[in-house]
């Protein structure tokens, strides 16, 4: 009969389970939804944030029509390289060359340059470009008297650089390969004549010459890498075109970037003119790209194609374009779909969305394991209390386990780190303790910890706490418990192996760590590894020494009284 009636409360009690159970699997499933449905990334940014930035502002088209109208066909030309169609555009620009065929080498009106395109005899329309259109001899001489009448005392010192030897990347002037130089230092002499260098570059490139000339080593170097970056440059452009690259440029170290890129791959140089155009600064656009390398060109052409506000949006942010891991890209279209609808709360407020996912992805967590505590112990106790409060923060570390690996799934980026790259934190020991210095120290010998050693260690934190806490709640559990102090240490006894999981849990992340790190899955420090049985020590001698050795000792003295008044 007692066994029965057992049985029937126990029926209840799991019965009475089902609707918490269901309400915190509605809140998870839609925790989740609302939290997937949000395009924010902490090291990536979304291509629909970047269409909402692309609102109002120009596009490629747009752009290549307004240079197009304003009579400056070569502004327009790397706009319509990178459009997909551009036939009336095209039209556009074929008209303006056959109304004025010099604009095919000048790029639109350019006085100087256009008066010795008129005296030039070897003009070839598949070579429009500065440097290849002032390589004949022919056209270096004429330009060479056209500039020698100037009254500007800074052409004359340009010119006379031809004079100079020693060049370390170049031929002489005298040479008989000496074109590619003589045809740069004309370009340069033409564009002061033209007031064509901007400012910054201008002040330094002269003042530079200006010591080269009188025998200055190191200034000879600074005039020979302006000259190298000027030939990169009018290898591609028309005469319109490289002087509105100098001036979006504006100072010599993103000059020198824009010619390395360019070196590197020549294919670039639409790409790099119409960001140029479109950035609003362009030492922020270099270090973007000097950052992010291949990833971030591809990003910078994909914003080139939704408008000037994806292209500023983009630099200013600083991360690479999102790039959807195998996951996301399997999940049906109306879940993906669903991230239309917030974008612009993510581009206005990027911090905010990132914090409301975050929540989202923490709240699943807590549901999920108030799910997994109903289906295993039942219903937690109605009073707050510390089993109550233990209890909680079980729930609250699940939530932010459960965030971290959510956020994982969807932004693998998230582990893509390389040892030396940006943002990466370096603890040199010879700078703290000089004596520990080695004479010749390498940089394999510098203890580092990267970003992804930092992210694995927040994991095997979370999971050492989450462990932590379970075994507190079950010495909340045993001391809760209506029984004698003997039975009590007997419990205690049962859950030696749990109050030890700590211990296991830590052993079998370092023996993942190894053997991913091995696998060459994740590139982290050996050091995370090891940490992980370093916090299972930590944690479980704090939770035997500090908690469970005190209750069995309060057990003990207990017991022995009873014994005692018995």
């Amino acid at each position: 009969m007692s066994e029965a009636l057992g049985e029937g409360r126990a029926s209840k009690a799991r019965a009475r389970r089902w609707p918490g159970i269901g309400m915190r699997l509605v809140i998870a499933a839609a925790a989740l939804w609302f939290g997937m449905s949000l395009p924010v990334y902490f090291r990536s940014i979304s291509p629909l944030v970047l269409e909402e930035a692309a609102r109002g502002t120009p596009g490629l088209a747009e752009l290549a029509r307004t240079h197009l109208e304003s009579g400056r066909p070569g502004l327009a030309e790397p706009f319509l390289a990178l459009l997909p169609e551009a036939g009336k555009l095209q039209e556009r620009r074929a008209a303006l060359y056959e109304d004025q065929p010099l604009y095919r080498w000048s790029g639109g009106p350019a006085p100087f340059y256009e008066q010795f395109l008129a005296a030039a005899p070897f003009l070839r329309e598949d070579e429009t470009a500065v440097l290849p259109t002032l390589l004949p001899r022919q056209h270096r001489e004429e330009l060479s008297r056209f500039l020698a009448q100037s009254a500007n005392r800074n052409v004359q010192r340009i010119l006379a650089s031809r004079e100079l030897t020693g060049w370390q990347r170049f031929y002489p002037v005298q040479s008989s390969s000496g074109q590619p130089l003589e045809a740069t230092i004309l370009a340069t002499a033409l564009l002061e004549q033209g007031d064509g260098l901007p400012e910054p570059v201008r002040s330094s490139f002269l003042a530079n010459l200006e010591r080269a000339l009188d025998g200055d080593t190191a200034a000879f170097a600074e005039v020979e890498s302006f000259y190298l970056s000027l030939l990169t440059l009018g290898r591609r452009a028309n005469w319109l075109a490289m002087k509105s690259t100098l001036g979006n440029l504006g100072g010599r170290e993103e000059l020198l970037f824009a010619a390395r890129a360019l070196q590197v791959e020549p294919s670039r140089w639409p790409v790099l003119f119409a960001a140029l155009q479109t950035a609003p600064e362009a030492a922020d656009l270099a270090a973007y790209l000097r950052e992010h390398r291949e990833r971030g060109w591809a990003g910078l052409r994909t914003a080139l194609g939704m408008g000037g506000g994806a292209v500023a949006t983009l630099v200013r942010n600083g991360d690479p374009l999102y790039q959807p891991p195998a996951l996301w890209r399997a999940l049906p279209e109306s879940w993906t779909r669903q991230q239309e609808r917030f974008k612009a709360f993510a581009e206005q407020f990027p911090n905010a969305a990132m914090g409301v996912r975050a929540l989202a992805f923490g709240l699943c967590g807590v549901c999920l394991a108030g799910i997994l505590r109903l289906c295993i112990a039942g219903a937690p106790p109605p009073r707050f209390g510390t089993r109550r409060f233990l209890l909680s923060l079980d729930s609250a570390i699940a939530g932010v386990l459960v965030m971290l690996l959510l956020w994982v799934l969807i932004e693998p980026g998230l582990l893509d780190f390389r040892p030396n790259e940006q943002g990466s934190l370096q603890l040199n020991l010879a700078a703290v303790v000089p004596e520990s210095a080695a004479p010749a120290a390498t940089e394999s010998e510098t203890t580092m910890i990267d970003q992804v050693t930092i992210l694995v260690l927040l994991l095997f934190l979370v999971l050492q706490l989450l462990v932590f806490v379970f075994g507190l709640l079950k010495i909340a559990e045993v001391r809760k418990r209506p029984v004698r102090p003997r039975v009590k240490m007997h419990l205690l006894d049962n859950e030696e192996n749990l109050f030890d999981l700590g211990l296991y849990v830590g052993l079998g992340g370092t023996v993942a760590s190894l053997i991913l790190v091995v696998l060459n899955v994740v590139d982290a420090s050996l050091m995370a590894a090891y940490a992980s049985t370093l916090f299972g020590i930590i944690f479980v001698a704090i939770l035997k020494v500090g908690f469970l050795r005190p209750f069995r000792r309060k057990l003990i003295l207990e017991e022995d009284r009873t014994e005692t008044a018995r």
